[in-house]
């Protein structure tokens, strides 16, 4: 891996360092984030969520990361609150992506789930070889009877 490498999947940044994981609680990566930043008052007391949106959004690299918590002491109040609304409304606007995908696969499955199932599909195929066999061996059984009345003129 090289210097360009390891910078540009965040290899170095101290938000690399934080574990991302959905079961932990607010707390739990503020205490986690403190080790490393300064987590201002603000934060944990007005918008104790905003550290674990931060890490859980996939819209961010590691590199952004290290800027908005770099950048987190010295934001105004009213800053804060835009970006935790924007990192909220994506993470809502993903979930429904998901449960729109999640229908839409369900409603597909139950379209056509008879047509794709597996087992169905490989019975059929079974019995059209079986169906091909027969129909080659009645072609050669043909071909030998007139081959036999050719030999006989």
């Amino acid at each position: 891996m090289t210097q360009d490498d390891s910078k540009k999947d965040g290899a170095g940044n101290k938000s690399s360092l934080v574990k991302v994981d959905p079961t932990k609680s607010n707390e739990q990566y503020i205490k986690e984030v403190e080790a490393y930043y300064i987590i201002p008052k603000l934060v944990r007391e007005v918008f104790p969520d905003l550290v674990k949106l931060i890490f859980e959004t996939e819209s961010m690299d590691a590199d952004e990361r290290e800027y908005w918590l770099q950048i987190l002491p010295i934001m105004t109040e009213e800053q804060i609150s835009k970006f935790r609304d924007i990192l909220v409304n994506e993470k809502d606007q993903l979930s429904k992506l998901d449960q729109d995908y999640e229908k839409e696969m369900k409603d597909i499955d139950k379209k056509y789930g008879k047509e794709f199932n597996e087992e169905e599909i490989k019975a059929r195929k079974a019995e059209l070889q079986k169906q091909e066999s027969a129909s080659e061996a009645q072609e050669q059984q043909t071909e030998a009877d007139l081959l036999k009345q050719l030999e006989n003129l």
